[in-house]
C-alpha cells in the first residue's frame, strides 16, 4: 500500500461521515497530499554528503469558503499531512532539517476547490552546550491550551535540539502543537541527540486539559516515573525517560 493510500485510509477511519459533510466542494485532502509530495520532489536539493534536502514547512492556501470548511478538521488533517510527508521522505530517501509542519491559510484570489502550496526549509531551534539558537524564520507560537504545558529537560543527559527556552539549569520546551514528536530524527519537534533514543521514539498529544504520552514502538522503551509504558496520562510533575534523557512534564 502506497503513502497516499495509507493517508486516505487513516482519514476515513478518523473522521468517517464528518469527512464527507465537511468537504462539499471539489477540494479533497488527497489532492493536497499529492501536491505536498510534488512540492517535495520539485524542491529536492542534494546537499553535502549525498543528502537530499526537502522542505519541512508547508502553507496550504485555500479559498475563504474552503478554509472555513477546513477549520473544524484543520489540526487533524495537518497532522496527517505531516505524517504523509515524513513517510514519503523515508520512502524516497529525503531529509529534513526541522519538524514537519502543515498550515492552512485563506486567500481571496482563490476560487472554491482551488488551492496552492508554499513551502520552505526551516531549521528547528537548537540547544547545545548551554547555548540556545533560535532561527529568525521560526516565529514563536501561542500556547495551545491553558496551563502552559511544557517539558523541562534535566541537565547532564543527551544534547537536545528543538528547545525554545531555558529555565535555570533545565531546558524548557513548550508543547504548542496538538501532537509533539520526540526522537532522534531531524524531523522531530523535539530532537534528542541520544543513541538510546529511536528516530521516532514517542509522541505527546495535548487535547484541552489532557496530555498523553505514547510510545511509538521504540527500541529501548519509554519510561514514566520509572515504569516502562506504552501509553500514559501526564500530570504536573510526571517524570519521563527516553534513553539517557530525562524530562519532567509541567503544567501551571
Amino acid at each position: 500500500m502506497g503513502v497516499l493510500q495509507r493517508f486516505e485510509r487513516r482519514l476515513e477511519g478518523m473522521i468517517e461521515g464528518t469527512f464527507a459533510r465537511a468537504f462539499k466542494s471539489e477540494l479533497q485532502p488527497v489532492e493536497i497530499a499529492s501536491a505536498v509530495q510534488r512540492e517535495m520532489d520539485e524542491r529536492a536539493a542534494i546537499v553535502a554528503q549525498g543528502r537530499t534536502l526537502v522542505p519541512n514547512d508547508f502553507v496550504v492556501e485555500l479559498s475563504g469558503d474552503d478554509k472555513e470548511r477546513m477549520d473544524v478538521l484543520a489540526d487533524s488533517i495537518g497532522q496527517e499531512l505531516a505524517k504523509l510527508a515524513r513517510d514519503y521522505a523515508t520512502e524516497q530517501g529525503y531529509s529534513f532539517v526541522g519538524p514537519v509542519r502543515v498550515h492552512f491559510k485563506a486567500q481571496d484570489d482563490l476560487q472554491t476547490g482551488r488551492f496552492r502550496i508554499r513551502s520552505g526549509v526551516i531549521r528547528g531551534t537548537t540547544v547545545e552546550s548551554g547555548e540556545i539558537r533560535q532561527p529568525v524564520s521560526d516565529q514563536p507560537r501561542e500556547s495551545l491550551s491553558p496551563g502552559r504545558p511544557r517539558l523541562l529537560i534535566s541537565p547532564g543527559g543527551a544534547a537536545v535540539e528543538g528547545t525554545s527556552a531555558a529555565q535555570g539549569m533545565q531546558q524548557s520546551f513548550e508543547l504548542n502543537t496538538p501532537v509533539t514528536l520526540l526522537g532522534r530524527g531531524t524531523d522531530c519537534d523535539l530532537r534528542l541527540v541520544d543513541n538510546g533514543v529511536s528516530r521516532h521514539h514517542a509522541e505527546i498529544r495535548v487535547e484541552d486539559e489532557e496530555a498523553t504520552l505514547i510510545d511509538l514502538g521504540s527500541t529501548n522503551g519509554t519510561f514514566v516515573n520509572g515504569q516502562q509504558v506504552k501509553r500514559a496520562r501526564l500530570v504536573d510533575g510526571t517524570r519521563i525517560s527516553l534513553g539517557r534523557t530525562t524530562m519532567t512534564f509541567r503544567r501551571d
